[in-house]
């Protein structure tokens, strides 16, 4: 009955079906050597307890010893990988609107990645995996976790990752992902990465960097921004940052305060623009809106300019809804990754596809 019961308590904790096997034969032979070894009816009372003790505290021995085990390849497994997902805990988690959530995991500094990183200009995605239907979508979190830049701290192995997930009524994925969230007994989310999502050669120099963004396509340039602004160059060889955000609402727009405080902090090197396609009466005095409505080709012509040629690189990224992929540079192509041409309002504006990228 002892066996009977560690062997249902110890398949209870859903650890590995090999070592279960491998212990429970260990246990069921010890149990046929100790049986030969037990006392007949006439031992004394106290002998009998000895036996019970014996056998309880090896099962507590090889608990003992089966958990660390586990955890041990855990740990050995924790590496992000990009071909396999790996399960990481959900540190904290908070909503800046009733469909929005702010999502901090824990994880190790990829020791490799696709492309070596030696430049600011970088931004990477991971996959999150949907375990029930078995799919995956790609999110770009708010926070570098490639360094660009070797370490100061030896003993620095992990960062805090911030995700930005909206959720959509017919997303399954983001719907998921809130579900998690909501649950704190279930709060782990597969990951897969990190992938590069764009970046620019380090021995190339950029002038000017502008980001045309909407709704969550602000994320990548939250990640771009903290990490120019984090390395290790001078103010002089940073190049000057344009970010135009379109939103629908201010309600629906994201990380205000921290694009100010980029503004603050760089007034000669970052310039926002923000338009807000429906604002409410109160929300024009909330904030510095800089246009009511959308985005049309004279805003872009006053300002970024047109393409005037000169020795200067300017390099454009749109990242948003197909529409406004379309609408401001062209529609990208039907195979995979492929960019498109140039078209849309950039394309009057003498823009070329070696200047434009659209994520």
């Amino acid at each position: 009955m002892r066996l009977t019961r560690l062997s249902e308590m110890v398949n209870s904790t859903n650890l590995s079906g090999l070592l279960l096997r491998r212990f429970s034969r260990g246990l069921h032979s010890r149990a046929s050597q100790q049986s030969s070894r037990i006392p007949s009816r006439k031992t004394s009372r106290w002998q009998r307890p000895s036996s019970a003790v014996f056998v309880g505290t090896g099962t507590l021995t090889i608990i003992a010893a089966y958990h660390y085990h586990y955890r041990s390849t855990i740990d050995n497994n924790d590496q992000l990988r990009v071909d396999k997902h790996t399960p990481y805990q959900i540190t904290h988690s908070y909503l800046i609107a009733p469909d929005t959530a702010i999502i901090n995991l824990d994880l190790p500094i990829p020791t490799k990645t696709v492309e070596p990183i030696q430049t600011p200009f970088y931004i990477e995605s991971i996959y999150l995996k949907h375990p029930a239907l078995q799919i995956e979508r790609p999110y770009t979190p708010l926070s570098p976790i490639s360094p660009s830049e070797p370490s100061q701290d030896d003993d620095q192995d992990r960062t805090t990752v911030e995700l930005l997930v909206k959720r959509y009524d017919d997303g399954d994925m983001s719907t998921y992902i809130h579900h998690v969230i909501h649950h704190p007994h279930h709060n782990q989310l597969e990951i897969r990465g990190p992938v590069p999502t764009w970046w620019y050669p380090a021995n190339q120099e950029i002038h000017e960097l502008v980001f045309i963004a909407a709704g969550t396509g602000i994320t990548p340039a939250i990640q771009l921004l903290r990490r120019i602004y984090k390395s290790s160059s001078t103010i002089n060889q940073l190049p000057k940052f344009n970010l135009i955000y379109l939103t629908k609402s201010l309600e629906s727009s994201y990380l205000l305060n921290e694009l100010d405080h980029f503004k603050t902090n760089y007034p000669e090197l970052f310039k926002f623009k923000l338009l807000v396609n429906h604002p409410t009466p109160s929300s024009t005095t909330q904030v510095n809106i800089d246009k009511s409505g959308r985005l049309d080709v004279s805003d872009l012509h006053k300002w970024i300019g047109t393409n005037d040629n000169n020795n200067k690189t300017k390099i454009i990224i749109v990242c948003g809804p197909e529409s406004l992929i379309c609408d401001v540079a062209g529609c990208k192509g039907r195979s995979n990754n492929s960019q498109g041409e140039i078209g849309g309002m950039l394309k009057p504006l003498g823009y070329t596809s070696d200047q434009v990228f659209k994520l």
